[in-house]
Protein backbone atom coordinates (compact mmCIF):
# COMPACT_ATOMS: atom_id res chain seq x y z
CA UNK A 1 0.00 0.00 0.00
CA UNK A 2 1.23 3.45 -1.13
CA UNK A 3 1.85 5.54 2.13
CA UNK A 4 1.83 9.34 1.24
CA UNK A 5 3.09 10.80 4.24
CA UNK A 6 6.35 8.86 3.23
CA UNK A 7 7.40 10.77 0.47
CA UNK A 8 8.27 13.81 0.60
CA UNK A 9 10.26 15.80 -1.71
CA UNK A 10 12.81 17.73 0.11
CA UNK A 11 14.01 14.90 2.44
CA UNK A 12 13.91 12.43 -0.74
CA UNK A 13 16.33 14.98 -2.30
CA UNK A 14 18.67 14.87 1.14
CA UNK A 15 18.87 11.36 1.12
CA UNK A 16 19.98 10.97 -2.34
CA UNK A 17 22.72 13.59 -2.02
CA UNK A 18 23.67 11.64 0.64
CA UNK A 19 24.11 8.18 -0.85
CA UNK A 20 25.59 10.25 -3.73
CA UNK A 21 28.22 11.70 -2.01
CA UNK A 22 28.97 7.85 0.44
CA UNK A 23 29.56 6.00 -3.04
CA UNK A 24 29.96 8.59 -6.25
CA UNK A 25 31.45 5.20 -7.96
CA UNK A 26 27.42 3.13 -7.24
CA UNK A 27 25.91 6.80 -8.93
CA UNK A 28 27.53 6.91 -11.70
CA UNK A 29 26.79 3.09 -12.54
CA UNK A 30 23.43 4.41 -11.95
CA UNK A 31 22.88 6.64 -14.19
CA UNK A 32 24.27 4.66 -17.28
CA UNK A 33 21.52 2.16 -15.83
CA UNK A 34 19.07 4.75 -16.07
CA UNK A 35 20.06 5.60 -19.23
CA UNK A 36 19.84 2.24 -20.65
CA UNK A 37 16.47 1.63 -19.27
CA UNK A 38 15.37 4.51 -20.81
CA UNK A 39 16.43 3.63 -24.29
CA UNK A 40 14.01 0.70 -24.08
CA UNK A 41 11.26 2.47 -22.27
CA UNK A 42 7.81 1.24 -23.04
CA UNK A 43 4.89 3.59 -23.71
CA UNK A 44 1.67 2.79 -22.12
CA UNK A 45 -1.84 3.63 -23.17
CA UNK A 46 -5.11 3.25 -21.42
CA UNK A 47 -7.54 2.65 -24.52
CA UNK A 48 -11.24 2.61 -24.19
CA UNK A 49 -13.12 0.68 -27.22
CA UNK A 50 -16.70 1.24 -28.45
CA UNK A 51 -19.44 0.72 -30.83
CA UNK A 52 -20.86 4.23 -33.00
CA UNK A 53 -23.46 4.03 -30.76
CA UNK A 54 -21.42 4.59 -27.59
CA UNK A 55 -21.39 1.05 -25.49
CA UNK A 56 -18.05 -0.13 -24.65
CA UNK A 57 -16.93 -3.47 -26.19
CA UNK A 58 -14.82 -5.96 -23.80
CA UNK A 59 -14.07 -8.67 -25.57
CA UNK A 60 -11.30 -7.47 -28.08
CA UNK A 61 -7.64 -9.22 -28.27
CA UNK A 62 -3.91 -7.60 -29.11
CA UNK A 63 -4.51 -8.22 -32.43
CA UNK A 64 -7.93 -5.81 -33.00
CA UNK A 65 -5.90 -2.98 -32.34
CA UNK A 66 -3.20 -1.02 -34.71
CA UNK A 67 -1.01 1.96 -32.82
CA UNK A 68 0.78 4.72 -34.43
CA UNK A 69 2.96 7.15 -33.48
CA UNK A 70 3.09 10.64 -35.41
CA UNK A 71 1.35 8.26 -38.44
CA UNK A 72 3.81 5.75 -38.20
CA UNK A 73 2.77 2.38 -37.17
CA UNK A 74 4.12 0.56 -34.11
CA UNK A 75 4.54 -3.09 -32.78
CA UNK A 76 2.01 -4.18 -29.70
CA UNK A 77 4.40 -5.05 -26.83
CA UNK A 78 2.29 -5.41 -24.25
CA UNK A 79 -1.89 -6.02 -24.17
CA UNK A 80 -3.76 -5.89 -20.62
CA UNK A 81 -7.41 -7.26 -21.06
CA UNK A 82 -10.38 -4.97 -19.39
CA UNK A 83 -10.04 -7.31 -16.01
CA UNK A 84 -6.88 -5.85 -14.73
CA UNK A 85 -7.71 -3.78 -11.69
CA UNK A 86 -7.41 -0.10 -11.58
CA UNK A 87 -5.45 2.34 -8.52
CA UNK A 88 -8.16 5.51 -8.62
CA UNK A 89 -7.46 8.70 -6.21
CA UNK A 90 -10.80 10.30 -5.84
CA UNK A 91 -10.15 14.12 -5.82
CA UNK A 92 -13.26 16.48 -4.27
CA UNK A 93 -13.74 20.20 -4.63
CA UNK A 94 -15.36 20.94 -1.03
CA UNK A 95 -14.39 24.94 -1.15
CA UNK A 96 -17.39 27.12 0.32
CA UNK A 97 -19.82 26.68 -2.84
CA UNK A 98 -20.23 22.74 -2.28
CA UNK A 99 -21.75 23.84 1.30
CA UNK A 100 -25.20 23.02 0.83
CA UNK A 101 -24.87 19.85 -1.30
CA UNK A 102 -21.91 18.23 -0.04
CA UNK A 103 -24.19 15.87 1.32
CA UNK A 104 -25.58 14.56 -1.79
CA UNK A 105 -22.31 14.67 -2.94
CA UNK A 106 -21.00 12.21 -0.41
CA UNK A 107 -23.91 10.05 -1.50
CA UNK A 108 -23.05 10.12 -4.89
CA UNK A 109 -19.35 9.64 -4.29
CA UNK A 110 -20.03 6.40 -2.14
CA UNK A 111 -22.54 4.62 -4.48
CA UNK A 112 -20.01 5.34 -6.80
CA UNK A 113 -16.96 3.08 -5.16
CA UNK A 114 -19.25 0.98 -4.81
CA UNK A 115 -19.82 0.29 -8.34
CA UNK A 116 -16.64 -0.44 -8.72
CA UNK A 117 -14.74 -3.75 -9.72
CA UNK A 118 -14.08 -5.69 -5.92
CA UNK A 119 -10.26 -5.58 -6.73
CA UNK A 120 -10.54 -1.46 -7.69
CA UNK A 121 -8.19 0.34 -5.00
CA UNK A 122 -9.80 4.07 -3.96
CA UNK A 123 -7.66 7.04 -2.51
CA UNK A 124 -9.91 9.88 -1.37
CA UNK A 125 -8.53 13.21 -1.24
CA UNK A 126 -10.45 16.75 -1.38
CA UNK A 127 -9.63 20.52 -1.41
CA UNK A 128 -10.59 23.47 -1.00
CA UNK A 129 -7.62 26.11 0.29
CA UNK A 130 -5.48 22.95 1.08
CA UNK A 131 -5.33 19.61 -0.06
CA UNK A 132 -6.20 16.43 2.25
CA UNK A 133 -5.90 12.88 1.90
CA UNK A 134 -8.88 11.14 3.45
CA UNK A 135 -8.53 7.64 3.18
CA UNK A 136 -4.62 6.02 1.28
CA UNK A 137 -5.20 3.48 -1.38
CA UNK A 138 -7.84 0.44 -0.50
CA UNK A 139 -10.15 -2.17 -1.60
CA UNK A 140 -12.01 -2.05 1.42
CA UNK A 141 -15.15 0.43 0.37
CA UNK A 142 -15.71 1.16 3.99
CA UNK A 143 -12.97 2.59 4.65
CA UNK A 144 -13.51 4.43 0.83
CA UNK A 145 -16.69 5.74 2.49
CA UNK A 146 -15.63 6.91 5.77
CA UNK A 147 -12.97 8.18 3.88
CA UNK A 148 -15.74 10.23 1.52
CA UNK A 149 -17.82 11.18 4.88
CA UNK A 150 -14.91 12.78 6.61
CA UNK A 151 -15.02 15.94 3.91
CA UNK A 152 -16.12 19.02 4.76
CA UNK A 153 -17.25 22.38 2.57
CA UNK A 154 -15.47 25.67 3.16
CA UNK A 155 -12.91 28.03 1.69
CA UNK A 156 -11.05 28.87 -0.81
CA UNK A 157 -10.14 26.92 -3.97
CA UNK A 158 -6.33 25.72 -4.94
CA UNK A 159 -7.72 23.53 -7.99
CA UNK A 160 -4.13 23.45 -9.67
CA UNK A 161 -2.38 22.26 -6.55
CA UNK A 162 -4.74 19.86 -5.61
CA UNK A 163 -4.21 18.11 -9.44
CA UNK A 164 -0.59 18.31 -9.18
CA UNK A 165 -0.70 16.16 -6.14
CA UNK A 166 -2.90 13.65 -7.70
CA UNK A 167 -1.20 13.06 -10.58
CA UNK A 168 2.52 13.72 -9.20
CA UNK A 169 2.63 12.30 -6.05
CA UNK A 170 -0.27 10.00 -5.50
CA UNK A 171 -0.76 8.01 -9.09
CA UNK A 172 2.83 8.40 -10.43
CA UNK A 173 4.29 5.43 -8.39
CA UNK A 174 2.10 3.19 -9.59
CA UNK A 175 3.11 1.70 -12.58
CA UNK A 176 -0.41 -0.68 -12.86
CA UNK A 177 -3.83 1.10 -14.47
CA UNK A 178 -4.64 3.84 -12.42
CA UNK A 179 -7.17 6.89 -13.04
CA UNK A 180 -8.25 10.22 -11.12
CA UNK A 181 -11.61 11.12 -11.01
CA UNK A 182 -12.09 15.02 -10.24
CA UNK A 183 -15.37 16.83 -8.99
CA UNK A 184 -15.10 20.11 -9.48
CA UNK A 185 -16.16 23.32 -10.82
CA UNK A 186 -12.69 24.11 -12.90
CA UNK A 187 -12.16 27.24 -11.05
CA UNK A 188 -9.01 27.93 -9.10
CA UNK A 189 -9.37 30.54 -6.93
CA UNK A 190 -6.17 30.09 -4.39
CA UNK A 191 -3.29 27.89 -6.33
CA UNK A 192 0.35 29.69 -5.68
CA UNK A 193 2.07 26.32 -6.66
CA UNK A 194 1.24 25.07 -9.65
CA UNK A 195 -0.27 26.72 -12.49
CA UNK A 196 -3.08 25.34 -15.09
CA UNK A 197 -0.46 25.24 -17.82
CA UNK A 198 1.85 22.92 -15.63
CA UNK A 199 -1.40 21.05 -14.37
CA UNK A 200 -2.23 19.77 -18.29
CA UNK A 201 1.66 19.55 -19.04
CA UNK A 202 1.24 16.79 -16.49
CA UNK A 203 -1.74 15.17 -17.63
CA UNK A 204 0.03 14.93 -20.85
CA UNK A 205 2.61 13.01 -19.70
CA UNK A 206 1.07 11.37 -17.05
CA UNK A 207 0.06 7.54 -17.27
CA UNK A 208 -3.49 8.42 -15.32
CA UNK A 209 -6.74 9.08 -17.68
CA UNK A 210 -8.57 11.45 -15.95
CA UNK A 211 -12.20 11.61 -15.55
CA UNK A 212 -13.65 15.24 -14.96
CA UNK A 213 -17.41 15.84 -13.58
CA UNK A 214 -18.01 19.71 -14.31
CA UNK A 215 -20.55 20.85 -11.36
CA UNK A 216 -21.42 24.69 -12.53
CA UNK A 217 -21.71 27.01 -9.11
CA UNK A 218 -21.54 30.43 -10.78
CA UNK A 219 -24.53 30.98 -8.98
CA UNK A 220 -23.52 30.57 -5.66
CA UNK A 221 -20.14 32.58 -6.00
CA UNK A 222 -21.79 35.30 -4.22
CA UNK A 223 -22.70 33.33 -0.95
CA UNK A 224 -18.96 31.96 -1.68
CA UNK A 225 -17.22 35.27 -1.66
CA UNK A 226 -19.27 36.76 1.33
CA UNK A 227 -18.80 33.08 3.73
CA UNK A 228 -14.74 33.73 3.05
CA UNK A 229 -13.07 30.70 4.09
CA UNK A 230 -12.71 28.29 7.10
CA UNK A 231 -9.86 26.94 8.74
CA UNK A 232 -8.57 23.27 8.44
CA UNK A 233 -6.64 20.91 9.97
CA UNK A 234 -3.85 19.20 9.51
CA UNK A 235 -0.92 17.09 10.67
CA UNK A 236 -0.18 13.94 11.46
CA UNK A 237 -2.66 11.49 10.67
CA UNK A 238 -3.94 9.43 14.17
CA UNK A 239 -6.45 7.13 14.31
CA UNK A 240 -10.00 8.70 14.30
CA UNK A 241 -8.08 12.28 13.85
CA UNK A 242 -8.17 14.55 11.51
CA UNK A 243 -6.79 14.19 7.52
CA UNK A 244 -3.23 14.72 6.72
CA UNK A 245 -2.77 18.11 4.69
CA UNK A 246 -0.71 16.72 1.62
CA UNK A 247 3.04 18.13 0.73
CA UNK A 248 5.27 19.94 0.72
CA UNK A 249 4.91 21.11 -3.22
CA UNK A 250 7.62 22.49 -5.29
CA UNK A 251 8.06 25.67 -5.92
CA UNK A 252 6.23 26.36 -8.98
CA UNK A 253 4.45 29.75 -9.18
CA UNK A 254 1.26 30.30 -11.42
CA UNK A 255 -1.76 32.75 -11.33
CA UNK A 256 -4.86 32.26 -9.55
CA UNK A 257 -7.35 34.69 -8.95
CA UNK A 258 -10.81 34.58 -7.66
CA UNK A 259 -13.30 33.10 -9.66
CA UNK A 260 -15.68 36.04 -10.18
CA UNK A 261 -16.65 36.01 -13.44
CA UNK A 262 -18.44 34.14 -16.57
CA UNK A 263 -15.55 34.00 -18.74
CA UNK A 264 -13.31 31.84 -15.59
CA UNK A 265 -16.45 29.83 -15.28
CA UNK A 266 -16.03 29.02 -18.93
CA UNK A 267 -12.46 28.88 -18.49
CA UNK A 268 -12.68 26.65 -15.94
CA UNK A 269 -14.92 24.11 -17.78
CA UNK A 270 -11.98 24.11 -20.44
CA UNK A 271 -9.57 23.24 -18.71
CA UNK A 272 -11.53 20.09 -17.39
CA UNK A 273 -11.94 19.32 -21.12
CA UNK A 274 -8.21 19.65 -22.00
CA UNK A 275 -7.32 16.96 -18.93
CA UNK A 276 -10.07 14.45 -20.19
CA UNK A 277 -8.77 15.01 -23.62
CA UNK A 278 -5.34 14.71 -23.34
CA UNK A 279 -5.36 11.60 -21.07
CA UNK A 280 -7.98 10.17 -23.19
CA UNK A 281 -10.67 10.45 -20.34
CA UNK A 282 -14.17 12.26 -20.38
CA UNK A 283 -15.56 15.10 -18.86
CA UNK A 284 -19.64 15.30 -17.41
CA UNK A 285 -21.69 18.03 -17.08
CA UNK A 286 -23.54 17.89 -14.01
CA UNK A 287 -25.90 20.73 -14.06
CA UNK A 288 -27.60 19.98 -11.18
CA UNK A 289 -27.60 17.43 -8.23
CA UNK A 290 -29.29 14.27 -10.66
CA UNK A 291 -26.81 14.77 -13.15
CA UNK A 292 -24.12 13.23 -10.69
CA UNK A 293 -25.67 9.59 -10.66
CA UNK A 294 -25.60 9.34 -14.60
CA UNK A 295 -21.74 10.97 -14.04
CA UNK A 296 -20.24 8.66 -11.79
CA UNK A 297 -22.28 5.48 -13.25
CA UNK A 298 -20.53 6.28 -16.73
CA UNK A 299 -17.19 6.49 -15.14
CA UNK A 300 -17.27 3.15 -13.73
CA UNK A 301 -18.18 1.14 -16.98
CA UNK A 302 -15.91 3.04 -18.54
CA UNK A 303 -12.98 1.88 -15.72
CA UNK A 304 -14.74 -1.80 -16.12
CA UNK A 305 -13.62 -1.60 -20.00
CA UNK A 306 -10.59 -0.16 -20.60
CA UNK A 307 -7.61 -1.94 -21.84
CA UNK A 308 -4.17 -1.44 -21.33
CA UNK A 309 -1.62 -1.26 -24.63
CA UNK A 310 2.09 -1.21 -24.54
CA UNK A 311 4.44 -0.59 -27.00
CA UNK A 312 8.37 0.59 -27.51
CA UNK A 313 8.99 3.88 -30.11
CA UNK A 314 10.64 2.81 -33.06
CA UNK A 315 12.14 6.40 -32.81
CA UNK A 316 14.59 5.97 -30.63
CA UNK A 317 15.60 9.78 -30.13
CA UNK A 318 14.89 11.04 -26.87
CA UNK A 319 14.51 15.15 -27.77
CA UNK A 320 11.83 15.51 -25.34
CA UNK A 321 9.47 16.99 -28.21
CA UNK A 322 5.71 15.76 -28.05
CA UNK A 323 4.91 12.71 -29.92
CA UNK A 324 1.03 11.97 -30.88
CA UNK A 325 -0.21 8.38 -30.78
CA UNK A 326 -3.82 7.36 -32.34
CA UNK A 327 -4.95 4.16 -31.74
CA UNK A 328 -7.29 2.18 -34.56
CA UNK A 329 -9.23 -0.63 -34.54
CA UNK A 330 -9.25 -3.41 -37.48
CA UNK A 331 -13.11 -4.06 -37.15
CA UNK A 332 -14.95 -1.96 -38.50
CA UNK A 333 -17.63 0.57 -36.55
CA UNK A 334 -15.23 0.56 -33.36
CA UNK A 335 -13.96 4.05 -32.09
CA UNK A 336 -11.04 3.85 -29.80
CA UNK A 337 -9.95 6.63 -27.41
CA UNK A 338 -6.42 6.92 -26.02
CA UNK A 339 -4.59 9.87 -24.53
CA UNK A 340 -3.25 12.50 -27.30
CA UNK A 341 0.22 11.33 -26.64
CA UNK A 342 3.71 12.06 -24.50
CA UNK A 343 7.06 13.63 -24.25
CA UNK A 344 10.15 11.48 -25.44
CA UNK A 345 11.96 12.79 -22.39
CA UNK A 346 16.20 13.25 -22.69
CA UNK A 347 17.94 10.53 -20.93
CA UNK A 348 17.53 11.27 -17.02
CA UNK A 349 14.55 13.42 -17.14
Amino acid sequence: MMRIKNRYQPFACMLIGILALANPQKKEKSEQESSIKVQVEMVSLPVVVTNREGKQITDLEKEDFRVFEDRAPQTIAGFSPVEEPFSIALLLDTSGSTEQRLAQIQNEAIRFVQLLHPDDSVAVLSFDQDVKLHEDFSIDRDRNARGIKETRAGGSTVLYEAVWLALEEVLRPIKERKALVLFTDGVDTASRKASMKETLELAKESNAVIYCIYFNTEGDQLSRMTRGPRPTVGGIPLPGGPPVVVGPMPPVYGPGGPGSSHDEYASGRGYLAQLAEYSGGMVFDALAMQDLEPAFEHIARELASQYSIGYYSTNTRHDGKFRRVEVRMTKPGLLARTRKGYYARKPGK
